[in-house]
């Protein structure tokens, strides 16, 4: 039933839980899991704006992008690793642009069965500036998705 599973991660705590659910639901399915990881490039740019970024020389906003792409590799492969240890197949992906449309976007091309992903990942008033990735993948998505809390 579920054949195609996409995890969307971005390396927090519930993040990891959804990652969890995901490949126990890959396992049990006999499904493969596209583990994704979207580097928010509004988040990216807005960060170099403010300090101690803001002003910065190109190559300070180039480090802090490459940090964050850097985070998103780990965040994939440690996702990945646990696949593998249940003997899931599994593809990682980190790519860049907005975290729900990049989710939506992916879940398409891939023919995925269902995505999953964590019900909170950033917080405070970022959470509330920018919005719930989770939210707007609901309401969005023509796949089913499950919230892990």
């Amino acid at each position: 039933m579920f054949e195609r599973i996409l995890i969307a991660t971005d390396g927090s705590i519930y993040s990891k839980k959804a990652a969890k659910a995901g490949i126990e639901l890959a396992r049990l399915s006999g499904g493969q899991a596209i583990i994704v990881y979207v580097v928010d490039i509004g988040y990216v740019s807005s960060a170099a704006l403010i300090p101690p970024f803001g002003g910065a020389s190109p190559n300070v906003i180039d480090n802090f992008f490459t940090s964050i792409r850097e985070a998103g590799e780990k965040a994939t492969l440690e996702v990945d690793e646990l696949a593998k240890a249940y003997g899931i197949r599994s593809k990682r992906m980190v790519v860049e642009g907005n975290p729900s449309s990049e989710i939506l976007k992916i879940a398409e091309e891939r023919m995925v069965d269902v995505i999953v992903l964590g019900s909170i990942g950033k917080t405070g008033l970022e959470k509330f500036l920018l919005g719930s990735v989770a939210e707007k993948v609901v309401r969005n998505s023509r796949h089913p998705v499950l919230i892990v809390r």
